[in-house]
C-alpha cells in the first residue's frame, strides 16, 4: 500500500514536472514569436526565425503550434489575457472608488510602457486574419473582463460613490482617453511623462464620473 502511493507519487510529480516544462516552452515559444514580429515584421518573420529566436528545435515548435497563424493568434491572446487578469486584479484590491479608477488608468498606461511590443501588436492586429477562429476565447476573455469592472463599478454606483452610468459609457470614460495617449505613447508623440499622464487623466476620469458633492 505505501509502496503504491510512493510510487503514484513520483508518477504525479514526473507529469508535474513535464507540464510545467511544457508550459514554460511554450511561453519562451510565443514571447520569441513576438520579438520577431516586432523587428522584422509579421508578413516577414518564418518560423524559421522563430525557431532560432526560441533557440528551440521545429519539431519542438511545431509540437505547440501547428502553423505561424495558430502562434501568432496565441501571442494576441496570451497579451489579452495578461493584460486583463493584471488590471482586474489591481482594480479588486482597490475599494475606494477615486482610487480604483486611478488603478485602472495607472496599470493601463504602465502595463503599455512595460510591453510595448505587445502593445503595439494588440494595437495593430486586432482584426487580422491570424485570429480567424479565436472569436470563442476572445468573446470569453472579453466578457470575464466586462463582467468583473461592471460587478465593480455597480456595487460604487449602488453606493452612491460614482455617478449611475451605462456600462459603454463609463468604461469609454475612463479607458478611452488612456488608450488614445498608449497610443500617442508608443508613436514617440507624447509630450507629458507616465506620471504626470497617470495624475491628469485619473483626475479627469474622477471628475466626469463622481457623485457631484465629491467633486472638488
Amino acid at each position: 500500500m505505501v509502496a503504491g502511493q510512493t510510487s503514484d507519487n513520483n508518477k504525479m510529480k514526473r507529469i508535474h514536472t513535464a507540464h510545467s516544462r511544457s508550459v514554460k516552452r511554450r511561453k519562451e515559444i510565443i514571447q520569441a514569436a513576438l520579438k520577431c514580429f516586432s523587428e522584422l515584421g509579421y508578413s516577414e518573420s518564418s518560423m524559421s526565425d522563430i525557431c532560432d529566436r526560441a533557440n528551440a528545435s521545429t519539431g519542438s515548435v511545431y509540437h505547440h503550434f501547428k502553423s505561424k497563424e495558430q502562434l501568432a493568434a496565441a501571442v494576441y491572446l496570451d497579451g489579452i489575457g495578461e493584460y486583463q487578469a493584471g488590471l482586474i486584479k489591481n482594480l479588486e484590491k482597490e475599494r475606494g472608488a477615486s482610487r480604483g479608477i486611478g488603478s485602472i488608468i495607472r496599470y493601463h498606461i504602465s502595463w503599455v510602457a512595460r510591453n510595448p511590443e505587445w502593445s503595439r501588436f494588440l494595437f495593430q492586429k486586432g482584426n487580422d486574419s491570424f485570429l480567424a477562429g479565436t472569436d470563442e476565447q476572445l468573446n470569453a476573455l472579453n466578457k470575464n473582463f466586462a463582467q468583473k469592472i461592471m460587478s465593480w463599478f455597480s456595487r460604487h454606483a449602488e453606493e452612491g460613490t460614482v455617478r449611475s452610468l451605462p456600462w459603454d459609457i463609463m468604461i469609454a470614460i475612463v479607458l478611452g482617453p488612456c488608450q488614445e495617449y498608449a497610443r500617442l505613447y508608443l508613436s514617440g508623440k507624447t509630450c507629458s511623462k507616465i506620471e504626470q499622464a497617470v495624475r491628469d487623466l485619473s483626475s479627469a476620469a474622477w471628475n466626469a464620473l463622481a457623485p457631484d458633492a465629491n467633486k472638488k
